[in-house]
């Protein structure tokens, strides 16, 4: 029994390494586009495949190729190769006055020694780089100094307000409430925590990016100019063998605004916008983790960072944001 299944086992293994050896083509279609839809022209893609395979050493060696397309009139560029794995990678890198992007494109199956879907169009978008501006930029990870108490985090300075840090503004409102308190992840507990904000009209909004969305720079240029909401909660509990342990989409995204001033009409005359990119993590204890960005200018929603303009000085290697 034992020499039968090893037999088998090597049939199944020779002959699915003999499928990928026959090396099926791939094909695909890009057009080109900026963020605002106009087609790049005459524009540089880069493209590559894992196109076979070497024996050797444990696994082997993947060996890969690669190459360029410049996109026609249309913004259009098409290309085939020979793809040992069904996947083609896609990238603009090093072209002055964009964004690097990179997207990777999966097959499916193999038909009559043809990748599918053949040659699907895709749209691919390479952002320009328009208006980096310099910004408060910070990656957070911190605890909340107390419990059971509200306590402001100051954008500007990156810290906590007095009495628990150097702050005077309380821009972000955490507080961590504990109906059950945490001891030990085998104990029950059950705590909640919740974001909320200083003034009125002041608040914050989800944005959730799904699928490959490739550019160095993530999110939209302008923050939304309405649709902030005041509070942001998280419950967190082990309770009765059931558990919500915090944990969040990385696809998550915030934009929101803080310092806001309403006048006697009940319009926004003055506020900051800013974005958080990736989720907001927390932890039963009180730990929290995000990466903000806060425009400084009252009233400019644009969201283009310029890292090399942090307004924040001598940030610990934790602390410093390096994508715009």
């Amino acid at each position: 029994m034992k020499l039968k299944i090893i037999a088998v086992f090597v049939f199944v293994l020779f002959t699915t390494r003999f499928t990928l050896i026959a090396n099926p083509d791939c094909a695909i279609t890009l057009h080109v586009v900026d963020d605002q839809g106009h087609s790049l022209t005459n524009f540089p893609i880069g493209m590559g495949v894992i196109s076979g395979w070497k024996p050797g050493e444990g696994f082997g060696t993947d060996l890969t190729e690669s190459w360029t397309n410049i996109t026609d009139a249309n913004g259009m560029t098409t290309a085939t190769h020979k793809c040992y794995n069904p996947e083609i990678g896609v990238w603009a890198q090093g072209v002055n006055g964009y964004y690097p992007s990179r997207i990777t494109y999966n097959y499916t199956n193999a038909v009559a020694g043809k990748w599918q879907p053949w040659n699907p169009s895709v749209e691919f978008v390479v952002k320009p780089i328009l208006n980096p501006i310099p910004m408060y930029a910070q990656a957070v990870r911190t605890t909340i100094p107390a419990k059971n108490k509200a306590i402001g985090y100051d954008l500007e300075v990156g810290d906590w307000v007095a009495p628990y840090g150097k702050g005077s503004v309380g821009d972000f409102i955490f507080s961590l409430n504990e109906k059950v308190p945490f001891t030990r992840i085998s104990q029950p507990y059950d705590v909640i925590n919740s974001l909320s904000f200083s003034n009125k009209g002041d608040g914050i909004q989800s944005l959730m990016l799904t699928g490959d969305v490739g550019s160095a720079f993530l999110l939209p240029r302008l923050a939304p100019g309405s649709g902030y909401q005041p509070t942001l909660a998280q419950q967190l509990y082990s309770i009765n063998n059931k558990i919500s342990d915090g944990a969040v989409s990385n696809d998550q995204n915030y934009f929101y605004r803080v310092r806001t001033v309403i006048d006697e009409k009940g319009n926004v005359k003055s506020a900051l916008y800013g974005k958080i990119a990736g989720p907001i993590e927390c932890g039963a204890q009180g730990y929290i983790q995000f990466t903000y960005y806060l425009n400084p200018n009252p009233n400019d929603r644009n969201m283009e960072f310029d890292p090399n303009k942090n307004l924040f000085q001598n940030l610990s290697i934790i602390q410093q944001v390096k994508a715009p």
